[in-house]
């Protein structure tokens, strides 16, 4: 604990762009997250996250394009269930994503949670939250150009436990559309890269198929599967047995795994 507060009192009172660091979030493999504010007069202040490209990152130009893939897709979306992005910009050479602050735990984090203290999960919260994400997918998947009309839709390509937030109020948000494809976007993966999480791809995706709505649908399905039957739907020691276990593609019915799962409701997943 003592070097995770002496970074947030490092990381205090600093400013990125226009926002005031209060503390790090977190820190992944190429971007921090900060929890920041903007100061307005009369004490105003507006919570935010603050996500920032890692200095030795910045160099990666596929990396950068698909930050900026990120802002300029997520910044035009305006949905309930969709993590909100307010703002980019740079400041001092770094790039910095500015987006809604979510109070709340992602899905991940609450399954680890339930299976810690052998907790399952209730069926109504596994249907509500699977609800809301299909609402934010159906969105995204239709999504219009406000400024130009034209179809624009986004396929997300990583929908897992981790990417969907359950808020401390209630709601549920999508986040991180990072390597979403989008028609005319910058970034475009590389041949033979599979970009997603292991173990929640659709089985197009990990044979570097064409994508679309389906493939995060599948994805939302694999994550409903595991909140009813309290385990992982596809699991091995190795990534390269994820996928074969994905390709193939053998689930048990969820009414088999758990009595209080409907016929019909199997049926529906």
């Amino acid at each position: 604990m003592g070097s995770a507060n002496a970074a947030s009192d490092f990381d205090r009172g600093r400013r990125i762009g226009k926002y005031e660091i209060l503390t790090r979030l977190s820190m992944g493999g190429m971007a921090e997250l900060y929890l920041a504010f903007l100061p307005g007069p009369g004490g105003f202040k507006k919570f935010v996250a603050v996500k920032q490209i890692l200095p030795d990152v910045k160099r990666d130009e596929a990396f950068v394009k698909m930050f900026l893939d990120e802002a300029r897709i997520t910044a035009a979306f305006s949905h309930a269930n969709i993590g909100q992005v307010f703002d980019l910009g740079e400041d001092g050479g770094e790039l910095y994503l500015a987006m809604e602050f979510i109070a709340g735990q992602n899905l991940e984090q609450v399954l680890k949670r339930a299976s810690k203290r052998e907790l399952p999960i209730p069926i109504g919260f596994a249907a509500r939250v699977v609800r809301d994400t299909a609402l934010a997918l159906h969105y995204a998947h239709h999504f219009t150009d406000p400024s130009t009309g034209q179809a624009m839709p986004v396929v997300h390509r990583d929908v897992s436990p981790k990417n969907v937030m359950i808020t401390y109020s209630g709601d549920v948000k999508v986040i991180d559309f990072g390597i979403a494809k989008a028609k005319g976007r910058l970034n475009r993966t590389q041949v033979g890269i599979v970009k997603g999480t292991s173990g929640y791809m659709a089985p197009e995706q990990v044979k570097n198929e064409p994508l679309d709505g389906r493939s995060d649908l599948f994805a939302t399905a694999v994550m409903l599967h595991e909140m009813l039957c309290g385990e992982r739907l596809f699991t091995a020691p190795t990534d390269a047995g994820m996928m074969l276990k994905i390709v193939e593609f053998e689930a048990p019915s969820p009414s088999q795994v758990n009595q209080y799962v409907s016929d019909a409701f199997s049926a529906v997943l």
